[in-house]
């Protein structure tokens, strides 16, 4: 089995690192960059907030695909660069390939469905953060890779699991995705917060603006019959319960939430940080178009859309005002 990651960054190296570990064949495509940086580190360098510490070299480092075909390919690019690059994965892959989609979020996919109906296409979750410095990737929070079910996944969760890594298969991934949402609807706030995620869910004003964000996610989840699946230790309705106790009670109800890298940040920070457009029209974003569509008022998800466009237009936000919202 040829595996590629494609579009590599944060999120696709760890992955790449973790199945090259298991001794899967993995190349990463890539950009130069990405490629000379593995390549002076000697590798990979995955560390976790456990204390997991590991440097691995995958197969190749791909900026080129002419000529290269993939029986698996893990699709790692943000979600609205995936139009520019359908072509590019019809054309490292064959006809009975398989592409794995690993985007956060709702309705990236929709753009290049049509062109892809001639490949299997799955879909795959990140459940944790994973935070880049040159060729180092750290995971800061808790959770474990989760794939569609296919013989081909199957056989990489297993490969993956005996080398010691957790992983999960679902043979229904959209109570799955509706799930991480959920969790992703901190990305944005984190970004606006400019602080680490373990400060930010220990700030009480904060952590009611997420909640409420939450509680709208749930109610039009509610309103579209659709199940979220749990990723906490608690079922999601009590996720949002629990983030607006004070800060005495929180700390002891859900000291696993705040079981993370204290350096910890969303993904959503870094993008804004390096001056690159956000995610948050497939999270934030989606909340309030489908909640628009079953007539569910989101009026905390749409500020926070509206502070992320300020942010990647360069202007400031005030996380204090943002932080006074609740629903």
């Amino acid at each position: 089995m040829r595996i590629a990651v494609f579009g590599a960054g944060s999120t696709g190296c760890y992955l790449a690192a973790l199945l090259s570990v298991a001794k899967l064949s993995t190349s990463i495509v890539c950009r130069e960059r990405i490629k000379n940086a593995i390549e002076d580190n000697e590798g990979i360098h995955i560390t976790d907030y456990q204390g997991f510490d590991k440097r691995v070299m995958p197969n190749a480092l791909l900026t080129d695909t002419t000529g290269q075909q993939f029986d698996v390919v893990f699709v790692t690019v943000k979600c609205h660069q995936l139009p520019e690059v359908a072509q590019q994965l019809l054309n490292i892959t064959h006809a009975q390939s398989e592409l794995i989609f690993m985007q956060n979020g709702l309705g990236s996919f929709d753009a290049i469905e049509t062109q892809m109906a001639q490949r299997r296409c799955l879909f795959g979750i990140t459940p944790f953060n994973v935070l880049q410095n040159g060729a180092h990737f750290h995971k800061g929070t808790q959770g474990e890779f989760c794939f569609e079910q296919s013989d081909n996944t199957q056989f990489i969760a297993q490969k993956l699991q005996d080398s010691g890594f957790g992983c999960h298969i679902y043979d229904d991934m959209k109570p799955v995705v509706f799930g991480k949402l959920l969790l992703n609807l901190n990305n944005a706030l984190n970004a606006i917060a400019d602080m680490p995620i373990k400060a930010e869910l220990e700030n009480h004003a904060i952590r009611r603006t997420l909640a409420g964000a939450m509680r709208e996610w749930i109610a039009v989840a509610k309103a579209m019959d659709c199940e979220l699946a749990q990723f906490t230790k608690v079922k999601p309705a009590k996720v949002r319960v629990i983030l607006s106790l004070p800060n005495w009670l929180f700390k002891r109800v859900a000291s696993a939430m705040l079981d993370i890298d204290p350096k910890a940040r969303s993904s959503m920070w870094e993008d804004i940080q390096a001056g690159r457009k956000t995610e948050v029209e497939f999270l934030n974003g989606a909340v309030v178009k489908l909640g628009a569509q079953h007539n569910v008022p989101t009026p905390i998800n749409q500020a926070i859309v509206q502070s992320i466009h300020k942010l990647e237009r360069g202007e400031t936000v005030d996380i204090t005002r943002l932080a006074v919202m609740k629903s």
